[in-house]
Protein backbone atom coordinates (compact mmCIF):
# COMPACT_ATOMS: atom_id res chain seq x y z
CA UNK A 1 0.00 0.00 0.00
CA UNK A 2 1.13 3.17 -1.04
CA UNK A 3 1.50 6.44 1.97
CA UNK A 4 -0.23 9.20 0.64
CA UNK A 5 1.80 12.43 1.59
CA UNK A 6 -0.64 15.37 3.21
CA UNK A 7 0.32 18.92 1.92
CA UNK A 8 0.19 21.77 4.25
CA UNK A 9 -1.77 23.06 1.66
CA UNK A 10 -4.15 20.78 1.79
CA UNK A 11 -5.08 20.98 5.44
CA UNK A 12 -8.53 22.09 6.51
CA UNK A 13 -7.04 24.22 8.58
CA UNK A 14 -5.30 26.23 6.15
CA UNK A 15 -8.13 26.17 3.72
CA UNK A 16 -9.82 28.35 6.18
CA UNK A 17 -6.84 30.81 6.76
CA UNK A 18 -6.48 30.61 2.79
CA UNK A 19 -10.61 31.73 2.59
CA UNK A 20 -9.83 34.10 5.33
CA UNK A 21 -7.60 36.25 3.24
CA UNK A 22 -9.09 35.87 0.03
CA UNK A 23 -12.05 37.24 1.65
CA UNK A 24 -9.91 40.80 2.04
CA UNK A 25 -9.29 40.71 -1.66
CA UNK A 26 -13.05 40.41 -1.91
CA UNK A 27 -13.56 43.07 0.06
CA UNK A 28 -11.19 45.79 -1.29
CA UNK A 29 -12.19 44.86 -4.72
CA UNK A 30 -8.55 43.34 -6.01
CA UNK A 31 -9.25 40.32 -8.59
CA UNK A 32 -8.51 36.89 -7.53
CA UNK A 33 -5.57 36.51 -9.40
CA UNK A 34 -2.36 33.81 -9.43
CA UNK A 35 -0.66 36.13 -7.82
CA UNK A 36 -2.83 36.85 -5.12
CA UNK A 37 -3.25 33.24 -4.33
CA UNK A 38 0.84 32.50 -4.30
CA UNK A 39 0.80 35.40 -2.09
CA UNK A 40 -2.00 33.32 0.34
CA UNK A 41 -0.03 30.51 0.40
CA UNK A 42 2.98 33.08 0.96
CA UNK A 43 1.34 34.20 4.26
CA UNK A 44 0.19 31.49 5.68
CA UNK A 45 3.85 29.41 5.31
CA UNK A 46 5.50 32.31 6.85
CA UNK A 47 2.62 31.91 9.72
CA UNK A 48 0.82 35.26 9.29
CA UNK A 49 -1.28 35.99 12.06
CA UNK A 50 -3.51 38.96 11.26
CA UNK A 51 -4.41 41.73 13.42
CA UNK A 52 -8.10 40.48 14.41
CA UNK A 53 -9.28 43.74 16.27
CA UNK A 54 -10.82 44.91 12.65
CA UNK A 55 -11.67 43.91 9.48
CA UNK A 56 -10.94 47.29 8.02
CA UNK A 57 -7.57 46.41 9.66
CA UNK A 58 -6.97 42.88 8.25
CA UNK A 59 -7.91 44.37 5.02
CA UNK A 60 -5.16 47.41 5.06
CA UNK A 61 -2.45 45.32 6.58
CA UNK A 62 -2.95 42.65 3.75
CA UNK A 63 -3.16 45.21 1.08
CA UNK A 64 0.17 46.42 2.01
CA UNK A 65 1.98 43.14 2.72
CA UNK A 66 0.55 42.38 -1.23
CA UNK A 67 2.28 45.30 -2.37
CA UNK A 68 5.14 44.66 -0.69
CA UNK A 69 5.59 41.04 -1.45
CA UNK A 70 4.86 41.95 -5.41
CA UNK A 71 7.37 44.56 -4.95
CA UNK A 72 10.41 41.86 -3.13
CA UNK A 73 9.28 38.67 -4.52
CA UNK A 74 7.53 39.16 -7.85
CA UNK A 75 9.87 41.83 -8.61
CA UNK A 76 6.84 44.27 -9.96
Amino acid sequence: MMATLIDWKNKDDKFQQRQFLLSSFVRIKYVITRDVYEFCDFLISQGYIPPLDHLDNVDRDVRERFHQYLREVKGY
